[in-house]
């Protein structure tokens, strides 16, 4: 079963932000939560009555309304990636196309003059290893992509 589970919801919540201010004379308290991805949300509060106004409520309040941005947006992305429809060769596409980036990314870094400094001669060698693996896999997608056209 594809599903967004809690744990992935507040993983993707990295950092917050709480500040309130005065606004029209009554407080409000703004909360953004910066994802792991960078991307920010922004959720705010405020009171009917000033005296009755805790800045501790109003960040639990705007943080559960960011939790529930942020579990739509997942769920989004995941059926996005899985949608209703999708066939087992779009599937092997999807799967072909992920590991190609993964594979172009690892070509770039074992690539750059710095790759050694950066990783160690130990993982540069494993990393080699794992491209080896990596075309092999992508060459067996291909051809399985291949025979299921026809």
């Amino acid at each position: 079963m594809i599903t967004v589970t809690k744990e992935e919801v507040l993983a993707n919540m990295q950092d917050v932000i709480v500040r309130t201010v005065v606004e029209f004379d009554k407080p409000c308290t703004y909360v953004t939560v910066r994802m792991k991805n960078g991307f920010t949300l922004r959720e705010s509060t405020t009171c009917v009555d000033p005296a009755n106004y805790s800045e501790e409520i109003g960040k639990e309040i705007c943080l559960r309304k960011i939790e529930d941005k942020v579990w739509f947006l997942l769920g989004y992305a995941l059926q996005d990636r899985y949608p209703v429809n999708q066939t087992f060769i779009d599937r092997l596409r999807i799967e072909y196309n992920e590991l190609m980036d993964k594979y172009n990314k690892l070509v770039l870094f074992l690539g750059r003059k710095d790759a050694v400094e950066i990783a160690g001669e130990n993982q540069i060698a494993l990393m080699e290893v794992q491209k080896v693996q990596m075309h092999d896999c992508l060459l067996t997608l291909k051809e399985r992509i291949d025979l299921m056209k026809k």
